[in-house]
């Protein structure tokens, strides 16, 4: 067993996902298992007893890891999280070198993968094919931001990573300047990730309702149609995100398509479809009709790293 087969991983701040790709089955990650951080000292501890799971221990296995960080040098540190990854160290348990990308890169090449149908098209121009010629986005909000684009580069698809979610955070409204002040006061770090993740919804509550505590960002996306504060919330998260969505339209150049995947858009979907978000996005002055053409589609899958790294693995 393992001729023909690849390890793909979805390394993120409290687990590791595994999975295999490759061989007669094809692309679609398989034999995917879990694995928490308070289970496992290192990553590596983890991947050995995956393997061993599997039987795979002595086979040589190329890999592609998804990473909730930069994947620069041998060393890549996962951001909010005790554990590193090593390369090196990967390469003498495998037999075989393996590819980093950031886990948001690999959600872009996902979408190369993905059927129509994983698709909601939100308000706005209709979804166009992710194919060679296109440029697009990926933003993907959860328990941080990330960023990436999915560019043409003669008759490929490249995925390009990007750290933009620490963007510094341009307040435009009363509700973003209360948050910017509230954050600027309790020495919070002020970056555009600062209010559009997971943790951002809470912070943004406590903000807007003068020092009161959430626990947790259901209560905010299940509480805006009762309590006022969560409503604010919502809207100055949604319309902040537009914006942010049509700034990285002009810096990549995704004219094609921008796609908004993890669990806080999937639970905003609805506020998604608020006119704020696309007035937001394309208030961008000289490129208001061009920003205006560009579609804006929802993922509906939770599946996109490792699928992303299933395709990074067949692109090779």
């Amino acid at each position: 067993m393992g001729e023909g087969l690849a390890l793909v991983a979805d390394i993120g701040r409290q687990s590791v996902r595994f999975g295999l790709t490759g061989g007669d089955a094809g692309l679609a990650p398989r034999d995917i298992r879990r694995f928490s951080t308070s289970e496992h000292p290192t990553f590596t501890s983890a991947l050995v007893s995956y393997l061993t799971d599997l039987g795979l221990r002595d086979a040589r296995l190329p890999a592609v890891l998804a990473v909730a960080g930069a994947a620069r040098g041998d060393l890549i540190n996962l951001t909010g999280s005790r554990w590193y990854i090593s390369l090196s160290g990967v390469e003498a348990v495998l037999r075989a070198p393996p590819r980093a990308l950031n886990e948001c890169a690999a959600n872009a090449l996902a979408l190369t993968l993905l059927p129509t149908s994983a698709f909601t098209a939100l308000h706005g121009p209709p979804p166009r094919a992710v194919e060679p010629g296109g440029n697009y986005v990926v933003i993907g909000t959860g328990t941080g931001l990330g960023v990436a684009a999915l560019v043409t580069s003669g008759d490929r698809l490249v995925p390009v990573q990007s750290e933009a979610g620490h963007m510094a955070f341009a307040a435009q409204t009363p509700n973003e300047r209360k948050f910017a002040d509230y954050c600027r006061a309790k020495a919070h770090p002020l970056d555009v990730e600062t209010l559009v993740s997971a943790p951002g919804l809470c912070l943004a509550y406590e903000a807007l309702s003068g020092g009161t505590k959430i626990a947790s960002p259901e209560d905010v996306t299940r509480t805006t149609a009762r309590d006022p504060i969560a409503a604010a919330v919502v809207a100055m998260f949604v319309e902040h995100l537009g914006a942010f969505a049509g700034d990285l339209a002009l810096a990549f150049g995704a004219w094609d398509g921008i796609y908004l995947t993890g669990a806080i858009s999937r639970a905003l979907h609805p506020h998604l479809m608020d006119p704020g978000f696309r007035r937001r996005m394309e208030g961008k002055a000289a490129f208001r009709r061009q920003i205006s053409e560009v579609p804006v589609s929802l993922v509906n899958r939770n599946d996109l790293e490792l699928l992303g790294a299933a395709a990074a693995y067949g692109n090779a």
